[in-house]
C-alpha cells in the first residue's frame, strides 16, 4: 500500500496559496490590524512586510473572507484614502531572477477598479531606480508592462478576457514571466463559477531589468492612480517552477476549501495545521462540516481513507467522513461517506476533495483533525479463483502478506448462504506470524476474517496450521442492537436501509420490487437482511470489497458454461426428493390473520401440477399482517413446495483457468448447462452452492439447482423467519438452514467416509442417507460404549443449533444405556462443561 496523498497543512485546509523555496513574498493579510509600526506580516518567511500607507482615519480594513482576512482599501474615495502597501526592496528582490518569475494573488474589486482607466495593481515604478514589471487593470482588463535597465517599456498588453471583472467579485490573477526565453503568459479565475481564462503565450524583446531596486508597491501609481477593493493571498516568485496549469490547478483544487472561511463552522487558522469546531465568545459550535482542497486520486487499486484527530471519547468526534472525485476539477461526482475501515467508495478519479463533518456535545471542548490521508491499494494479485493464494491484510486493509505456501485452500460459498474460507499453511513458514485471529484474509476480491487458527502435529511429526475465517459480511450478526420496527407496505430498500444505518455498509442495487407490511423483530442487521430476503424474494449479494449489500432477482447469469463426463465433469450425483412435498398451503399472518377473505373463504391455496394427493403444510408468516401480502406470499412459497426437490451434485473442474477456455467461466448463482447421456441428461441449472478448490480447481464441488440439506444452523433466531410447515418440518426449517449456515462439522453426511471423525465401532453405510446418499452407523452391544466424535472450534456466537436426524431398529437400552449427543465444552480461561442431549 502506497500513499497516495496527505492533506495536513494549513494551506490544505484553507485553500491559501502556498508558500515554497522559491517564494520571494507572500502576504496573506490574517492580522486583525497592523502592528504598531502599521506593517503587514510576509508569510514566505523573509520579512518583507508591507508597510500601509494610509490606515489611520481611511476607510482601510482588514475584513473577514474566505481566506481568512484579507486587506481593504479606498472604498469610500480612492483620491482622497489614498492608502497603499509598500514593501521595501532591500536588493535582493529581483537579483538572480533564475528562468522565470511569477507574480499573483486575489483582487476583489469595486465598481471604481473596474470603471476606470487606470487601475494599478503590483507596482514596481514608484521607484527607487528603474522599474522591472507593473500589473495593472486597464480599463477593467488585465495589463502587463516589463522595463529593461534603462526604463524603457519593453513590453505593453492588455488582455481582453472572457470573463468580465464584476463589482465585488473575487477573482484570482497571475503572470508567469520566462526571463530568457523571453515569453509571457497571464491567468484570470472567477471564483463565483469556476470559470478559468488564460492568455496566449506571448513574447517580448530587450532583457529584462534584473539590476531593480525599486520597492513592490500594491494600489497606487505616481501618487495619483489608487485601487479599490480588497487583496488577499499576494505573492511574488523567481527562479520559480510554477506553471500555468500548476495555478489553474491551485485555483480548482482550493475553490471548496473553507477552513479559513469566516462563515463556515470550522477554524484551520486559530491552530495551524489543524481543524476545530469554530468558537464564538469560548464557545465552539456543536458541529461542523469542514471541505478540504483538492488531492491526487488516479488510484492503481483500490483506495482507503485514514483520517488523524485528536478527541473525546463519548463528546467530541469527527462524526462523518465523506469524498467525491472528478477527473476535471470542474464536475464531481456525489458526496460518498467512506466504509467503516476507511474503504473509498466514491468511483476511482484523478482528484479527491474531502467533506467533513466534526462534533461535539459540550460546546467548551472541540475535536482537532489533523491530517486525511489516501492509501492507494493495488489490485488484487489475484484476478481469479482458480490458482489463487490467500492475501493476509493490515489493520488499514493493505497486503500484508501473499500466502504462495498454502494448500487445502477451499471456499465455500451458497446463494443466499454460507461463504467461508478454509486453507492451511506450514507451520514454520515464515508468513504465519502475520496470522491471526480477526484479521482479514483476501481471496480474489473477496474479503474474510479469521475466526479459529488451529495448529496441529500429526504422528509422522508434520505441524500445520489450520484456517478457518468467514465472509466479513458475517460481521452484521455482530451489529449495534436494532429496535423492533414496522413497514407498511413498503418495497425491500426501505428495511434494508434500515438495517445497515450504522454499520459502515451501505445499500446497493435492489431490483426486487415486492411490497410487504411486516413487523422486523430481529435484533441485528444480518437476522434482519435474511429475513427480507425471505420475505420479499430474490438473491441477496453482499459485496464485500465495497461493503455494500444487494437484493437482485436474479443474481447471476446464463453463462454458457457446458459440463459434460469427460470433459470438465468427474461425477454427477442427481437426487430427486419428495419426502416433503406439499399441495396444500395454510398461512397465518400476524395474530392469526388469513387470506381467507379475498380467497373465496379458503385458508389455503392449493397446486397439484405434480400430484393430485392432497399433502397439508402450515405456513407461519406471523410477520406479515397484510392478507394480500400473505396470499401472494403463500403462492410464492407453495410453488417451490408443490414440486420435487432435485438436486445434482457434480465433482468438476473449473476449465476457465485454462488458456482457451476462458469462455467457460462462471460463478455462484449462474445457469450452467449440465450433459450426461448416461443418465440421459441435458439440462440447464442454477449453481447454488460451491465448494471451490483454488490449490486443485479440478477438485471443485459444485451443487445444482437446490441445496442439499446438510449445514446447520447456529442460531435460532433464524427460525422466527421460517416458513414452518407443520407437517413439513423438516423441508421449512432446514431450508432456513440453508440459508444462514454457521455448520462446523465437516463430513456430517458421511460422503467422504470417517474422514474428520474419530469413531469407536462406528461405520459408514454407503447405502442409506437422509441428505446424501450415506450415513454413519453403528450396532450396539451391551455393556459396550460405542461413540462417534469431531473436536470444531466455533467463532463466537449467542447461541449454537445441534441438529442430527436418526434412525432405530429393535433398539433396547440396558440399566444404564444412553443414546444421545454429548457435548463437551472448553471455555477461554480452560474449564470444561459437559453436556447430553438424549435422543431416545
Amino acid at each position: 500500500m502506497a500513499i497516495k496523498s496527505i492533506l495536513t497543512s494549513q494551506t490544505d485546509f484553507t485553500g491559501e496559496f502556498p508558500v515554497s523555496e522559491k517564494t520571494v513574498a507572500l502576504w496573506r493579510f490574517n492580522e486583525a490590524t497592523p502592528d504598531s509600526n502599521n506593517m503587514l506580516a510576509d508569510d514566505s518567511g523573509h520579512n518583507r512586510n508591507f508597510f500601509v500607507s494610509g490606515w489611520s482615519g481611511t476607510s482601510a480594513n482588514l475584513s473577514s473572507g474566505r481566506l481568512g482576512r484579507y486587506f481593504r482599501q479606498n472604498i469610500i474615495n480612492p483620491t482622497s484614502e489614498k492608502t497603499h502597501l509598500v514593501a521595501t526592496n532591500d536588493g535582493s528582490f529581483f537579483s538572480d531572477l533564475g528562468e522565470k518569475i511569477v507574480v499573483g494573488g486575489w483582487i476583489n474589486p469595486t465598481t471604481y477598479s473596474v470603471g476606470q482607466t487606470y487601475i494599478p495593481i503590483f507596482n514596481t515604478r514608484q521607484g527607487p531606480g528603474q522599474p522591472i514589471f507593473y500589473v495593472s487593470l486597464f480599463q477593467g482588463r488585465l495589463r502587463l508592462m516589463l522595463y529593461n535597465s534603462s526604463g524603457s517599456l519593453i513590453y505593453d498588453q492588455t488582455e481582453t478576457p472572457t470573463i468580465p471583472l464584476k463589482n465585488n467579485g473575487w477573482y484570482f490573477i497571475a503572470s508567469i514571466i520566462e526571463v530568457n526565453s523571453k515569453r509571457v503568459q497571464n491567468l484570470l479565475c472567477d471564483r463565483s463559477d469556476g470559470a478559468v481564462w488564460q492568455s496566449p503565450v506571448r513574447t517580448f524583446t530587450g532583457d529584462l531589468n534584473q539590476s531593480c531596486v525599486a520597492d513592490i508597491v500594491m494600489g497606487m501609481h505616481a501618487n495619483t492612480y489608487y485601487y479599490a477593493g480588497g487583496f488577499d493571498d499576494w505573492f511574488y516568485e523567481k527562479d520559480s517552477s510554477l506553471t500555468m496549469e500548476d495555478l489553474i490547478f491551485y485555483f480548482k483544487s482550493s475553490i471548496l476549501a473553507n477552513g479559513g472561511d469566516s462563515t463556515a463552522d470550522v477554524d484551520a487558522l486559530v491552530d495551524p495545521g489543524s481543524v476545530i469546531l469554530k468558537a464564538t465568545s469560548g464557545v465552539y459550535a456543536q458541529s461542523g462540516q469542514f471541505y478540504s482542497i483538492a488531492a491526487a486520486c488516479g488510484l492503481s487499486g483500490t483506495g482507503r481513507v485514514s483520517v488523524t484527530s485528536e478527541y473525546i471519547a463519548g463528546i467530541t468526534s469527527i462524526s462523518l467522513v465523506e469524498t467525491s472525485t472528478s477527473d476535471d476539477l470542474s464536475s464531481w461526482t456525489e458526496w460518498q461517506a467512506i466504509g467503516t475501515s476507511g474503504e473509498l467508495q466514491s468511483p476511482n478519479r484523478e482528484y479527491i476533495r474531502y467533506r467533513i463533518t466534526l462534533s461535539t456535545q459540550d460546546t467548551s471542548r472541540t475535536p482537532k483533525l489533523l491530517e486525511i490521508q489516501l492509501h492507494d491499494i493495488p489490485k488484487p494479485p489475484y484476478e481469479r479463483l482458480g490458482f489463487a493464494r490467500p492475501v493476509v491484510l493490515d489493520t488499514n486493509g493493505a497486503w500484508e502478506a501473499v500466502l504462495e505456501n498454502a494448500f487445502d485452500i477451499v471456499v465455500t460459498s451458497e446463494v443466499n448462504g454460507a461463504d467461508i474460507l478454509e486453507f492451511k499453511l506450514p507451520f514454520h513458514d515464515s508468513k504465519r506470524e502475520t496470522l491471526d485471529n480477526e484479521k482479514q484474509v483476501q481471496i480474489v476480491n473477496d474479503v474474510y476474517r479469521i475466526r479459529t487458527i488451529t495448529d496441529e502435529k500429526s504422528s509422522d511429526g508434520r505441524v500445520v496450521t489450520q484456517v478457518y475465517a468467514e465472509a466479513a459480511f458475517y460481521d452484521l450478526s455482530f451489529s449495534a442492537e436494532k429496535e423492533p420496527m414496522e413497514f407498511v407496505a413498503e418495497t425491500p430498500e426501505v428495511p434494508m436501509r434500515y438495517a445497515l444505518l450504522n454499520t459502515g455498509w451501505s445499500l446497493g442495487n435492489v431490483t426486487v420490487n415486492t411490497k410487504r407490511t411486516w413487523q422486523s423483530t430481529e435484533k441485528n442487521a444480518l437476522a434482519i437482511l435474511r429475513t427480507i430476503q425471505n420475505i420479499h424474494g430474490g438473491d441477496l449479494i453482499f459485496d464485500s470489497a465495497n461493503r455494500l449489500v444487494h437484493l437482485l432477482t436474479f443474481g447471476g447469469t446464463d453463462s454458457g458454461a457446458l459440463f459434460c463426463y469427460r470433459k470438465n465433469m468427474k461425477s454427477i450425483q442427481r437426487v430427486v426428493d419428495t419426502r416433503s412435498l406439499i399441495t396444500r398451503l395454510y398461512a397465518y399472518g400476524k395474530d392469526g390473520i388469513t387470506f381467507a377473505s379475498i380467497n373465496g373463504n379458503k385458508e389455503y391455496v392449493e397446486d397439484y401440477n405434480y400430484s393430485s394427493e392432497v399433502r397439508v403444510g402450515t405456513l407461519d408468516a406471523s410477520s406479515i399482517s397484510n392478507p394480500y401480502q400473505l396470499l401472494e406470499f403463500a403462492n410464492m412459497r407453495l410453488a417451490q413446495y408443490a414440486k420435487p426437490r432435485i438436486s445434482y451434485v457434480l465433482s468438476a473442474m473449473d476449465l476457465s483457468v485454462l488458456t482457451g477456455y476462458e469462455h467457460e467461466a462462471w460463478k455462484l448463482g449462474d445457469i450452467v448447462t449440465v450433459d450426461d447421456r448416461d443418465l440421459n441428461l441435458s439440462v440447464k441449472t442454477r449453481v447454488v452452492r460451491r465448494q471451490y478448490n483454488l490449490q486443485e480447481p479440478w477438485k471443485t464441488v459444485l451443487e445444482l439447482s437446490t441445496t442439499l440439506r446438510e449445514l446447520g444452523d447456529s442460531s435460532a433466531v433464524w427460525d422466527k423467519a421460517a416458513d414452518i410447515l407443520s407437517s413439513a418440518d423438516v423441508l421449512d426449517r432446514q431450508e432456513v438452514k440453508d440459508l444462514v449456515p454457521f455448520n462446523h462439522l465437516r463430513n456430517s453426511r458421511a460422503d467422504d467416509g470417517l474422514t474428520y471423525w474419530l469413531s469407536s465401532g462406528f461405520t459408514v453405510d454407503p447405502n442409506n442417507g437422509v441428505s446424501g446418499s450415506a450415513s454413519f452407523k453403528a450396532e450396539g452391544v451391551l455393556g459396550m460404549t460405542k461413540s462417534l466424535s469431531q473436536t470444531v472450534y466455533p467463532a463466537s456466537r449467542k447461541s449454537y443449533t445441534f441438529s442430527a436426524q436418526i434412525a432405530s431398529e429393535n433398539l433396547q437400552k440396558g440399566p444404564n444405556g444412553k443414546v444421545g449427543i454429548e457435548v463437551v465444552i472448553e471455555y477461554e480461561d480452560g474449564s470444561t462443561e459437559t453436556r447430553f442431549i438424549d435422543l431416545y
